[in-house]
């Protein structure tokens, strides 16, 4: 009985300093800890929004009534928002919808108004936060959309500084960490394809500590309020062990539809020469290879659970618009 007490107690002490040891090994990353809070977060926003969802009376017909008759038509921008498990969809119209993640229940819709800053077709959308959106324009506006007690509404509209005519945005990315905004931009006239970086800015006008104060407050009274600006512009060359097919297609005929951020990557898909291609921001370089399955005249990409899609129909919205590519 001595020995088997021994063996009891030998494996509880080695059972505890193994899990202690993995707690310590676990939780000492900085990395996992972020990632385990972020996981909490998700939890938590995603049952705010259940509760939030059975609250809000549809105004639309909650269940499709009539398949052959679709609720949302002609989809401009799509993606797909994993901390509240739906789709957002921006259509023709402006319409922007929240569908729950089978497809298939409107769970909230407003209209986009038109507003002292136009809108006029969109190039990118992309998540802030969990319940924040941000969609960018053809003619540069970024328009940021809220989400509160379940009900979206368009928070604010700016135009972003120091973009040229010859600029033309792809998609829209947003790096949480910078508190930064960045787009493909292929400017076709000198053949250079970049990533540009917008952000809100501000001048600080330098305050001599020693002025008087009716100084100062003249001072700040020309002090600007903080704006969007672009703040960098990084040009992209092909990486060096990318295929010779696909390099030839980047530097003669890309045309990037959308851009989807996964794992730090950032990937784009040319619809026509048929090539996915990812993008290291750190390298600022590129890489591609043939889409597969082969998503002719596709309008967009985006991740969903860590995968990708790309977004084939969209004269009507269903589960059936988009395909998951490789």
């Amino acid at each position: 009985s001595m020995k088997r007490s021994y063996i009891v107690y030998t494996t509880i002490f080695a059972v505890v300093s193994g899990l202690i040891l993995c707690i310590l090994l676990v939780f000492s990353k900085p990395e996992t800890l972020s990632r385990i809070q972020e996981t909490f977060a998700k939890i938590e926003t995603q049952s705010k929004h259940q509760a939030a969802v059975k609250q809000v009376p549809p105004k639309t017909p909650s269940a499709i009534p009539n398949p052959e008759e679709p609720l949302i038509k002609n989809v401009q921008q799509m993606l797909y928002d994993d901390s509240i498990g739906s789709y957002l969809v921006v259509t023709e119209d402006y319409r922007f919808f929240e569908i729950s993640g089978t497809g298939e229940r409107i769970n909230a819709t407003f209209q986009l108004e038109e507003g002292k800053l136009l809108l006029s077709g969109l190039d990118g959308m992309t998540l802030v936060d969990g319940e924040t959106v941000a969609l960018l324009t053809s003619n540069q506006i970024l328009v940021t959309i809220k989400r509160k007690d379940g009900v979206w509404s368009e928070e604010k509209r700016e135009k972003v500084q120091g973009t040229t005519i010859r600029d033309s945005f792809h998609g829209l990315g947003y790096d949480a960490k910078k508190k930064e905004f960045y787009t493909i931009n292929q400017i076709r006239s000198i053949g250079r394809v970049e990533l540009t970086y917008f952000a809100m800015k501000e001048d600080k006008i330098k305050i001599d500590p020693d002025a008087s104060e009716k100084k100062k407050r003249a001072l700040k009274k020309k002090q600007k309020p903080p704006y969007l600006s672009i703040i960098k512009r990084e040009k992209i060359e092909a990486a060096s062990g990318m295929r010779s097919d696909a390099k030839k297609a980047f530097e003669s005929r890309f045309r990037p539809i959308g851009l989807a951020e996964r794992q730090g990557r950032i990937y784009t898909l040319d619809s026509e020469a048929l090539y996915l291609y990812s993008i290291d921001q750190k390298e600022k370089t590129i890489t591609g290879e043939t889409a597969s399955p082969k998503v002719y005249g596709s309008k967009g990409i985006f991740v969903q659970d860590n995968e990708l899609f790309a977004l084939v129909v969209t004269d009507k919205f269903s589960s059936r618009s988009f395909t998951p590519i490789d």
